[in-house]
């Protein structure tokens, strides 16, 4: 029995010297903001970085976040990501340094859904491992109050509220006025027109039609 046991003690120990460690890459907590862990997960949001969207017409949507987040995978996650990866025949030549997800999700607060623009593995170093495909619309009035994901929205979308004014002035310049002046933010004053030099031969040809409209 007590063989056993030590065989046990060396193989998990043999694994935990084997695996990346999550801590090789530290979350700046001036950036990312905290929102919650699984047994499996730790989920992270950009606070420093979000944002309005961009509509097609050049303003910012101010119904529409746009957030970069962050997914730390512990070692039986990154095991699980890898193995499913293999099954579907995915590259994992690099997988073995996976340390965790990256993405960043459009929050539409008129419709309340969910939609991911770019996602992708990264390494322990942060550098992308492999694009992962995220095409699903989540509305989060199906999703379960109790659903991580859920949880972790709605923590970003109270962010969002509570910080409106500094996420506005954050876009200054791309908030159309109207709604500045709707949140009590002063809009920018447009430049004075840049004053364009005349040339001598145009001082001239203005000074002959002035001597012409005299006469």
């Amino acid at each position: 029995m007590h063989r056993i046991i030590v065989f046990f003690a060396a193989a998990v120990l043999l694994l935990t010297v084997s695996l990346p460690t999550a801590a090789a890459q530290d979350i700046p907590s001036d950036v990312y903001q905290w929102v919650q862990s699984s047994p499996r997960i730790g989920y992270y949001f950009n606070k420093a970085e979000m944002k309005y969207a961009i509509g097609s017409d050049g303003w910012a949507d101010t119904n529409v976040l746009e957030v970069p987040v962050l997914q730390q995978y512990d070692w039986i996650e990154i095991q699980d990501v890898t193995e499913k990866r293999r099954w579907n025949d995915g590259d994992i030549s690099e997988f073995n340094n996976l340390w965790g997800f990256a993405g960043v999700v459009h929050i539409d607060l008129s419709a309340r859904t969910v939609t991911y623009v770019q996602a992708e593995y990264l390494d322990i170093w942060w550098s992308p491992l492999a694009t992962v495909a995220e095409d699903n619309v989540d509305s989060l009035d199906k999703m379960s109050n109790k659903n991580l994901d859920k949880i972790f929205y709605d923590t970003i979308i109270d962010y969002a509220t509570t910080h409106k004014a500094e996420l506005m002035q954050r876009q200054h310049d791309q908030i159309r006025p109207e709604e500045l002046k709707a949140a009590g933010i002063a809009a920018n004053k447009k430049p004075a027109p840049a004053v364009v030099e005349k040339t001598t031969k145009e001082k001239v040809k203005e000074i002959i039609a002035a001597y012409g409209n005299g006469k």
